[in-house]
């Protein structure tokens, strides 16, 4: 059975401490030597969905030079860029960049004459650039070309944007912003500790379970980037998760082996009965954390991917650290674990036992379940009421804006806006792959003037001349080359990612064509990935929910527990929906959207909030029902049960919720507004998990349930008592076998 094989793994760990701890170490040393030897490659991208229409329409447009650029260089020299000059050193460089290894195509106001690549001014131009590969090769080309470009032509003065730049200066700055925020992280999260534990010695533990998680997950990592793709931003993800769930899981593990010492057992018998009660609530927190964010797989988006593979990763090296290392480190440390108490002999000192008991947490239960309707209707208003903005929650792509405004990336494509009038992110490029622009010139026509009345768009390009409020206003000399396919620029007269801009790329489409057409552009892309992101939204929600669920009916084996742990779960998802809707879409914490456009958010970070808010509540309760459960199996009374349960955890959880707020909460100090996001999100909503939910709601909702949160369809009420995971005689190991267990560990300890 589960608990036997919880209880057996840490009993070997203990007696084996020397061993345990040595492979341990020679683990993380030959993974971390293998992924640096191998290379870190981290991934960049995968912001849109894959295999969409648009994105194919994007490869059919770069096979005419056209579409969406991957880098767009912006020449300032200081003159006329017509000037004989300046004209000689765009088409050097232009033809520098065609030339370069891994650019597909180049092309500049130089190169090709087209108006839209030269400033309003007459003292800017354009040089688009389309790069070959996927997007982490595309950065990795950009990050070489653009200086050798600059150092080619100085005095054009090139700056850069466009979507592989961003992605390049994305990854210089996370790289930089992660060791800064760990390093300001670890004396709080240690702080807190301290205060918990009361001794430097215990709060050493949890601190080196979550150094050697967070370690053996980079390693992973880093060996994993050379043969799947890992986002850039895993690293800042794997230090702020890794070390607050792995220091949580040594927390709820370290304080039950420190009560069953305070109640007289021995080492290796305090060990066994932690690991089998606290432990085994490690193991199921674990399973659940790791199904939730299996689920965003269904998602076809390469960052969401990347980052729940990632979390994946972070959790089992977490709940492996604390189920095999802990124990040996426990036994290790022996005696030596309540050495160096800071606070010894100060008047308010507790024991290990007596620190366990929250006297305000257990005021805080009673005056819940002594009134729970008004209670459970207050907290269920209050999270509603949070998540109610994520009714109007505007999803983005990733562009510039996750930068600082400094940032060249930012700056640049700001200046491109305000010096163009039509700036390259606002073209939609419409293909038509099988038409014959000589042939069929007089049908093209009258396309091109349909598509120049539809509203949102600022105008229409084609071979044969440009299009405005549904008529030709200026011809092209163009010997039109018979030949198959062609394509149309349509302008769109908002900014790229804003309703109107998404409203006319559904036009276009709906719009008849003389053969095949299909759209390319970032609208185009929004408008797909959201439509591929609706589809997968009832897969994700179907298999995260009912997976959870069959987990919680395996550990509480009360469908009443299960079912209120999953809506309470749903409740705390949207809550923090809501509330990045509120903080960074309306309130616009993290900045003002890119371009003027409309207030909206990063499509793929609401996503993965959703998951880690979902399974960070589910874990919390598991560790909560585990200690409310022990307490009904010993007196078979629902509301000192409930007491039990609150005044027991209150103050584990409190510091646990500071731990990963602040771990998470670190991620605030980054210069990228993805991760600001993210870690501004979840250090929320772990907050208020510990407050609102664990401390009101959930006393509330098991107080009006009754003695139905203990049964069972299949077992008597002694019997459903294996909803514990408080003692060794859960999963039908009976009280003498843990007797047993508990004096064969006094022995051992005697003998010791």
């Amino acid at each position: 059975m589960l608990t036997d094989a919880v209880g057996v793994l840490a009993r070997w760990s203990f007696r084996h401490r020397r061993s345990v701890l040595s492979l341990a170490a020679l683990l993380i040393v030959a993974c971390a030597a293998v992924g640096l030897s191998a290379g870190v490659r981290w991934s960049n991208g995968g912001y849109a969905a894959e295999d969409t229409a648009a994105e194919r329409a994007e490869h059919m447009a770069q096979k005419f030079g056209a579409g969406t650029a991957d880098l767009v260089l912006y020449a300032r020299p200081g003159r006329a860029v017509d000037s004989r000059d300046v004209a000689a050193q765009g088409r050097q460089v232009t033809e520098l960049a065609q030339r370069s290894p891994g650019v597909r195509s180049a092309l500049s106001y130089w190169t090709t004459g087209l108006e839209a690549l030269r400033s309003a001014d007459g003292r800017g131009a354009l040089l688009r650039i389309d790069l070959k590969g996927d997007e982490s090769q595309e950065a990795r080309t950009a990050g070489t070309l653009v200086p050798a470009l600059r150092a080619a032509v100085p005095r054009l003065a090139l700056s850069a944007t466009g979507r592989s730049w961003i992605n390049v200066q994305g990854t210089a700055q996370a790289e930089h912003d992660l060791l800064r925020s760990e390093l300001l992280a670890l004396p709080f999260i240690t702080a807190v500790l301290v205060l918990v534990f009361g001794s430097f010695g215990a709060t050493l533990v949890p601190v080196l379970i979550g150094g050697l998680a967070v370690t053996g997950s980079l390693a992973v990592l880093a060996a994993g980037s050379r043969l799947l793709p890992v986002s850039v931003f895993a690293a800042n993800l794997s230090f702020a998760l890794g070390f607050g769930l792995a220091v949580d899981y040594g927390l709820f593990t370290l304080s039950r082996y420190r009560e069953e010492r305070a109640r007289g057992l021995g080492g290796e018998a305090a060990v066994v009965q932690a690991m089998c009660t606290a432990g085994r609530s490690v193991m199921f927190c674990a399973l659940t954390m790791v199904w939730c964010m299996a689920a965003l797989l269904v998602f076809p988006l390469g960052l969401v991917r990347s980052l729940a593979l990632t979390s994946i990763i972070v959790v089992v090296s977490c709940a492996i650290t604390t189920l095999v290392v802990l124990p040996a480190l426990l036994a290790a440390l022996g005696d030596r674990l309540e050495r160096f108490d800071p606070f010894r002999g100060l008047p308010w000192r507790r024991s290990p036992l007596e620190a366990s008991v929250s006297p305000t947490w257990r005021r805080i239960a009673k005056a819940v379940t002594r009134r729970p309707l008004l209670w459970a209707s207050m907290g269920a208003v209050t999270l509603l009421t949070l998540a109610l903005p994520a009714i109007w929650l505007r999803p983005a792509l990733m562009d510039e804006s996750i930068l600082p405004a400094r940032a060249e990336a930012h700056a640049v494509a700001d200046d491109v806006r305000a010096d163009f009038p039509n700036p390259p992110e606002r073209q939609l490029t419409v293909v038509l792959p099988k038409t014959d622009p000589a042939a069929r010139s007089a049908a093209l026509d009258a396309y091109a003037r349909r598509l120049a009345g539809l509203p949102g768009q600022a105008g229409v390009s084609t071979l044969a001349g440009d299009y405005a409020t549904g008529r030709l206003v200026k011809t092209r000399q163009s010997d039109l080359q018979p030949g198959t396919g062609t394509l149309l620029v349509v302008f769109a007269a908002g900014p790229p990612q804003s309703a109107s801009t998404v409203a006319l790329v559904d036009a276009l489409r709906a719009t008849p064509a003389p053969g095949p057409a299909y759209v390319a552009g970032v609208a185009a892309q929004l408008a797909d990935t959201t439509a591929q992101i609706r589809t997968a939204l009832p897969w994700w929600a179907g298999l995260m929910l009912g997976g959870t669920l069959v987990g919680l009916l395996a550990f509480t084996r009360s469908p009443v527990l299960a079912v209120k742990a999953a809506v309470l779960g749903g409740l705390s998802l949207t809550a923090a929906l809501g509330l990045m809707v509120l903080l960074f879409q309306d309130l616009r914490l993290s900045g003002p959207p890119a371009g003027g456009g409309e207030p909206s958010l990063e499509i793929t970070m609401p996503l993965l909030a959703s998951a880690l808010a979902f399974g960070l509540c589910v874990d919390y309760e598991v560790f909560l029902i585990a200690r409310m459960a022990e307490e009904w199996q010993r007196t078979g009374e629902n509301t000192s049960s409930i007491v039990f349960g609150i005044e027991r955890t209150g103050r584990l959880f409190t510091a646990a919720a500071l731990v990963v707020a602040v771990s998470m909460g670190a991620l605030i100090l980054s210069r990228v507004t993805l991760l600001v996001v993210l870690g501004a999100t979840m250090a929320a909503v772990v907050v208020l998990d510990a407050t609102v939910v664990r401390g009101i709601l959930v006393p509330a909702a098991m107080q009006l349930a009754g003695r139905a949160n203990w049964w069972s369809p299949t077992l008597r009420r002694g019997a459903a008592a294996t909803v514990s995971a408080a003692t060794v005689s859960l999963e039908g190991i009976d009280q003498h076998r843990a007797d047993e267990t508990c004096e064969a560990g006094r022995r051992a300890a005697r003998q010791q």
